[in-house]
């Protein structure tokens, strides 16, 4: 049986993955436009990069490798069980998911954390099944806590995700340049 705090750390692994993941998408597209400005700096491509990065690692803990100790199998007691809650949740075959999840721990491999220049792959891995993956893990883990295991995190993962962004960029993209 997982201790309490195994499955918090997976919620909290959850969490930074939403605030990458959401962080991202409000930058993604503004990049180029945000760093004119700055001549060859690119500060807010490399923010975007850092994102990328961070929220490919932070999936990766906890649907990448089986022997990560970050692994939702860790902490889920009947494997079977959810992986039926997941595949369902996201529309998957448990083929299709394995497949996605290959590539996601490749482009983590090879360009994330490593660097190989051979590795030949889209500019980067789409998140849809990521992103769908987590909100599944964390709707699954929330409807599993008891007086035992007691989830006290955000109600909502997607607003809390959001909410992050804007509490990032709401200062960050209005800063004027005063240095």
């Amino acid at each position: 049986m997982p201790k309490f705090h195994e499955i918090q750390s997976r919620f909290e692994w959850l969490n930074a993955f939403f605030r990458s993941y959401h962080s991202l998408l409000v930058i993604e597209d503004k990049c180029t436009d945000l760093d004119r400005t700055y001549k060859d700096l690119s500060p807010f491509t490399h923010l975007n990069n850092v994102l990328l990065y961070d929220t490919v690692i932070n999936w990766c803990k906890i649907f990448g490798s089986h022997k990560e100790e970050c692994h939702w199998k860790k902490v889920v007691k009947d494997h079977d069980h959810f992986r039926s809650y997941l595949f369902k949740a996201i529309g998957k075959t448990q083929e299709e998911f394995s497949e996605y999840q290959g590539q996601v721990v490749d482009f983590r491999n090879k360009w994330v954390v490593h660097f190989d220049p051979n590795y030949e792959h889209p500019a980067v891995p789409f998140f849809d099944i990521a992103h769908d993956s987590a909100v599944a893990l964390h709707c699954y883990l929330k409807e599993q806590s008891n007086e035992e295991y007691p989830y006290g995190g955000p109600e909502n993962i997607e607003d809390f995700g959001k909410d992050v962004a804007k509490a990032l960029f709401s200062k960050l993209l209005t800063y004027d340049n005063k240095t």
